[in-house]
């Protein structure tokens, strides 16, 4: 299950960074797969969700042929086992539609979900469309109101009857529903504890995983406010059947450092990870700002991660000892810094990163991942800068 990974990062990673041994190593290799491109200059995917061999979907937006009537539209596109194909999507005139996250429990069952507004507006609402095994509908969604900017940045389907979104929602606090087989409705959820002395400011959630039914996890950040400052600290929540509670997560203890989660992946019920990224307020530059988090089924704990700056955007597992976790850096070995993709891999002991393809213009970025049940190959879901999709396959 993917998620969102719209957060903001400036990231950097020198010329020497340690890439993982060999990397004709099987199974760390990476290779670009065709991908549709409807729009002539802006196509971007956002998160992919592989079922099975031969079928996938990843989802994410372009840009109309009119961008002030059309704005920017939903793009799905299925994988058959042989080649990834765009399957139409509603259309809403001067709509702008973004799909952020993909969840499918069978082949006539998949949920997309993002963000939607008037084209040039302010005031945002989230977005739901369903997938039936013919065709792709919207579906209506609580609106959770009070807030101009309420969306959904992730999904996760357990099967037709059982569905959970996550985003940001009213008041700028973290919006949770859930799909009960009829309908969507807004569940309550925790918020989170903030520092002595400090006003909670907001919360999002931009990922989420469902192991089973009472075995959900959801993570995100949250901010707040102390004196002038800002603090931005991870967040996770689970849910075990009945209700969500907020889980402490590790977070840096510098008030201009800050900390989010943008993807989680549940292995098993003590075995669940969460990646995201460090960033800073006042414009310093840290040693290292990947974050990668681990659960052990009685606490979250960091992980050592190879020492480079990077941002991650999502994680899947194959399996307790092959787990990938994706996203960006910025290679600053040339004149001009450049954005590139960036895969890192969990062999039960460490995490070491592996040499990423990117797209044409050499500057690209990931903002997916899924791995195929059963030990099948790893999906990764983004765009190059030249406005093209990209989507990469990992190979076991």
């Amino acid at each position: 299950m993917a998620r969102k990974r719209r957060v903001g990062v400036v990231t950097a990673i020198s010329a020497g960074a340690v890439l993982a041994g060999s990397q004709a190593l099987a199974g760390l290799t990476w290779t670009v797969v065709p991908s549709p491109n409807p729009s002539a200059s802006s196509n971007r995917l956002n998160a992919v969700s592989a079922r099975t061999a031969t079928d996938a979907w990843v989802v994410g937006s372009f840009t109309g042929p009119d961008a002030d009537a059309d704005g920017q539209q939903m793009l799905t596109a299925r994988w058959n086992g042989a080649q990834w194909q765009q399957v139409t999507t509603p259309a809403v005139l001067h709509q702008d539609e973004v799909l952020n996250s993909v969840s499918a429990s069978g082949a006539n069952d998949a949920w997309a979900v993002g963000v939607t507004r008037v084209v040039s507006a302010a005031a945002r609402s989230p977005l739901a469309i369903h997938w039936n095994g013919t065709a792709w509908s919207i579906v209506p969604v609580p609106n959770s109101g009070g807030s101009s900017k309420s969306m959904f940045n992730g999904v996760a389907t357990l099967d037709a009857g059982n569905a959970w979104a996550v985003g940001r929602g009213k008041d700028a606090r973290a919006l949770v529903e859930h799909w009960d087989g009829t309908a969507w409705s807004v569940v309550p959820v925790p918020a989170p504890s903030v520092p002595a002395g400090s006003t909670l400011a907001s919360v999002t959630l931009s990922g989420v995983s469902a192991r089973s039914a009472t075995d959900i996890w959801a993570v995100g950040s949250f901010s707040a406010v102390m004196s002038t400052n800002v603090l931005t600290k991870s967040l996770a929540m689970h849910f075990d059947g009945t209700s969500w509670t907020v889980v402490p997560t590790p977070s840096n203890a510098s008030s201009t450092v800050a900390t989010a989660l943008n993807g989680v992946t549940a292995v098993a019920a003590n075995d669940v990870w969460s990646v995201g990224q460090l960033s800073t307020s006042n414009g310093t530059t840290l040693p290292n700002t990947m974050v990668i988090q681990h659960w052990n089924g009685t606490a979250w704990s960091s992980v050592t991660t190879p020492a480079l700056q990077g941002g991650l955007t999502g994680v899947a597992a194959r399996s307790a000892g092959d787990v990938w976790a994706v996203g960006s850096a910025t290679d600053t070995s040339g004149n001009v810094p450049v954005s590139k993709t960036l895969t890192l891999h969990w062999d039960g002991s460490t995490w070491t990163r592996a040499a990423s393809p990117n797209g044409s213009s050499g500057e690209s970025l990931v903002n997916g991942v899924s791995a195929t049940p059963g030990g099948g190959d790893v999906w990764a879901a983004g765009f190059d800068i030249s406005g093209r999709t990209l989507l990469l396959r990992n190979s076991p």
